[in-house]
């Protein structure tokens, strides 16, 4: 950061330099020129890796081991640790819940002959401890990376056992030794499970490669492309039929959702702006008494978070390219879960929102099956009662839920409502005022929370609106548009500012000279015909 820089500069350069101007006149001079004149070679400087800083010279040597620890994502050095949203929290990248664990590159794993799940036993001088690893794609060779906070003795009814104590390998508790060169590491003895809440397919298997372009999940570009051509992926909905907002309001053929002229609730996500650090997932939680089920029913697919973020992969192991997409009901007019369920328990309101009547609900579980983007959860369990002997039952615990949202029973199903209760407290605000309710009289709880001012919340009707604007960007998609259940949820496609193509069919190809040139021409007749 800009105190360590300047720390450094005070320590290394500035000494021997020893210009005639005080260190602070001279910093400000050396940041307006943009550069120093030196004469002699300065001290090595470390190289940034992950949140923590390695040295350089660690990089002469191919027979040792860097060892890098770091605060957890959520649960920070271990001071949140009996939070149980925090520890049910995806981490952004490897998706694993409840654990730490050493995160290793795919070079690395082969060199110590071990898999996902594989404990390695770590030695930094005389401290050693054994922890699972993860082979993760990216990470630098040579680099053992684990996350501190877990493995907590005292952590109370939740944050207690979970995980691995890396503090074990700290020789000290200064802040600044995060890192260790010549740490010796070895495959361990016996494994550990780790628990993720998303598949894991290899980047370069053949099979899933850049399955999301192929499917269309995900829709991305160059920054070069767009600026040549705006609408250069509006191909794809060429492809599958008609544009996203193409279709009536009204369907005239079957009537179906005779939606009022007024508010129709619908939300952007701007994938450019996504980092997938997950406050969204966290601010719903909160907001929605979303409930904590517990590693092992992670395991098998249990988990109840309404908004996820999918972490997508392309290119190589070595090079991997990442997308963050946050995923949640899309609220679809044509809802695939809505003609499926035999006792009416979702149904769609004249303004747009697929809803759940929970007292209606028997848990038939036909909308779940039916959804094509798996965003329904199922109440297996009171898991209140179930997590951590009844933790979330005991006071004050129990007063922490949100009065204003119904706590789901056991057998029911449940699913992101667009904050329903903050529209229907809109409602009521704006018919003690006299006036209808506006789209930016809402702003949902994900939309609240997330940093990148990512999601935006709206009236799709209201046509003056930047909100309609927004939706009517050029490079806003819905994921799986080919299924025709029309979405109200649109996605921005992300650009990427590079130069070289993308390489991924049917997006961001090089073009001859010649197919540029009629591409071209043809705009210019169109904006003729226009004119």
């Amino acid at each position: 950061d800009h105190e360590y820089m300047m720390d450094n500069w005070e320590k290394n350069i500035y000494t021997a330099i020893k210009p005639s101007l005080e260190f602070k006149r001279y910093w400000l001079a050396a940041l307006q020129d943009g550069f120093v004149t030196y004469s002699e070679k300065p001290a090595a400087f470390p190289a940034f890796i992950g949140d923590s800083f390695v040295s350089s010279t660690r990089t002469a040597s191919s027979n040792d081991y860097v060892l890098l620890l770091v605060k957890h994502h959520s649960i920070g050095d271990g001071k949140y640790a009996n939070n149980g949203w925090f520890q049910e929290l995806p981490h952004p990248i490897s998706k694993i819940v409840w654990d730490n664990y050493a995160a290793i590159s795919v070079t690395t794993a082969k060199e110590l002959g071990v898999k996902n799940d594989d404990k390695i036993k770590i030695t930094n001088g005389a401290l050693s401890m054994e922890i699972p690893v993860f082979i993760q794609a990216g990470t630098a060779d040579k680099v053992i990376s684990i996350e501190l906070g877990g493995g907590r003795k005292v952590g109370g009814a939740i944050g207690t056992g979970n995980g691995f104590d890396a503090y074990a390998l700290m020789s000290n508790t200064s802040s600044a030794s995060q890192f260790y060169n010549n740490v010796k590491v070895e495959k361990g003895s016996g494994s550990y499970e780790l628990v993720s809440t998303q598949e894991h397919h290899a980047v370069d298997d053949p099979v899933t490669h850049d399955l999301q372009y192929k499917r269309d999940i995900i829709r991305e570009g160059t920054y070069e492309d767009y600026k040549k051509k705006p609408k250069f992926l509006e191909k794809h909905e060429e492809v599958h039929g008609m544009p996203l907002d193409s279709f009536p309001s009204i369907n005239e053929s079957t009537k179906e959702h005779p939606y009022y002229t007024g508010v129709k609730w619908a939300m952007i996500l701007d994938m450019n702006k996504c980092t997938g650090c997950n406050y969204c997932t966290i601010a719903c939680n909160v907001e929605n008494n979303i409930p904590i089920v517990g590693k092992d029913q992670v395991k098998v697919n249990r988990e109840m978070h309404w908004i996820r973020i999918d972490r997508y992969y392309s290119g190589t192991p070595d090079a991997p390219r990442v997308n963050f997409q946050p995923m949640l009901c899309q609220h679809c007019d044509n809802a695939p879960c809505e003609n499926v369920c035999p006792v009416a328990a979702t149904t769609h309101s004249p303004d747009g929102i697929n809803g759940m009547a929970y007292n209606r609900c028997v848990g038939t579980r036909y909308c779940a099956n039916n959804c094509p983007y798996k965003v329904r959860r199922f109440n297996y369990f009171n898991w209140r009662d179930r997590v951590a002997d009844g933790y979330y039952q005991t006071e004050p615990v129990n007063y922490m839920y949100n009065p204003e949202v119904t706590v789901r029973s056991r057998g029911v199903m449940e699913k992101c409502t667009f904050c329903i209760q903050r529209i229907q407290d809109a409602k009521g605000v704006a018919s003690g005022e006299g006036r209808r309710v506006k789209g930016t009289d809402v702003k949902t709880a994900c939309q609240e929370a997330c940093p990148a001012s990512a999601i935006s919340f709206g009236d799709m009707n209201d046509k003056k609106s930047e909100f309609y604007k927004q939706r009517m960007h050029p490079l806003g998609y819905g994921v799986l548009e080919d299924l025709k259940v029309r979405p109200n949820v649109t996605y921005i496609s992300k650009l990427r500012n590079i130069l070289e193509p993308l390489g991924i069919e049917g997006m961001g190809e090089e073009k001859s000279e010649g197919e540029t040139k009629k591409e071209s021409k043809t705009e210019e007749k169109k904006e003729e015909k226009t004119h």
